[in-house]
């Protein structure tokens, strides 16, 4: 997940081994593997497949066997460590289209679980419950520091929000997609996303700027803050892995 930050192609490529995985069971074995029997059984394009089939074989999700190396295997895509990995179990593999919708919508969340683990962090250094939740959130802290997330031991958490230019930068894209990859993990329900739009009457403004607001119309004043997320419980416990390290 991590180096599919910002790269589409190496998106699409995990998320077309996931769909793969998911079309060929637990065998993970394609035998007398070709283009076409591939797209039969995926109904992947041949030109989506020989486009990505080199970059999933180069990352290591799939290599050949055989004598005459006929035979497609998809390797394993998870980590022997447990706190690596992250549960896939409702990514949506009706199509590959899907999947990828999937995987880019879980990269966004990854931003607010992140942010979610921090918050976290810092509230059980300021207030523990435990002197063992106090040196376990202090380590942490360190740890942050020293990885530039954090400026200080005694920052205090400040929610800002995400907006859509970190969005699209995670995923690789431009606002537009970004706004849609929000959409989608809003409509499968895996988060929740609450606007920050204020208006103030203000008779004659005339489209003036004014220092504090967003813009103006002629008798209103705007302020737009980014939008800020929260996910919904079932998919937390999904993503609370592998966050611990990014």
């Amino acid at each position: 997940m991590n180096e599919c930050k910002g790269n589409p192609r190496l998106q699409k490529a995990v998320a077309m081994a996931l769909f793969i995985k998911s079309k060929i069971g637990r065998g993970s074995t394609i035998r007398n593997y070709s283009v076409n029997k591939l797209h039969g059984i995926t109904g992947i394009s041949a030109t989506t497949i020989k486009k990505y089939m080199p970059v999933i074989i180069g990352m290591g999700l799939a290599h050949f066997e055989g004598k005459g190396c006929q035979h497609l295997v998809m390797g394993k895509m998870c980590s022997h460590t447990d706190g690596r990995n992250i549960c896939v179990d409702r990514f949506v593999f009706d199509s590959f289209k899907e999947t990828y919708n999937s995987l880019r919508a879980y990269l966004v969340m990854l931003i607010q679980s992140r942010k979610d683990f921090i918050r976290r962090t810092i509230q059980t250094a300021t207030n523990p419950k435990r002197g063992e939740d106090y040196k376990a959130a202090r380590k942490t802290m360190k740890r942050l520091v020293r990885e530039g997330v954090l400026r200080g031991m005694y920052e205090a958490y400040r929610e800002y929000g995400i907006g859509l230019a970190r969005i699209a930068k995670e995923t690789g894209n431009c606002i537009r997609t970004a706004c849609k990859v929000v959409k989608y993990a809003v409509e499968q329900k895996w988060m929740q996303k609450k606007r920050h739009f204020s208006r103030f009457f203000a008779p004659n403004v005339n489209f003036m700027h004014v220092d504090g607001f967003t813009f103006s119309t002629r008798n209103n004043l705007y302020k737009v803050s980014p939008n800020t997320y929260s996910l919904n419980k079932h998919v937390a416990s999904d993503i609370s892995y592998g966050i611990i390290r990014w």
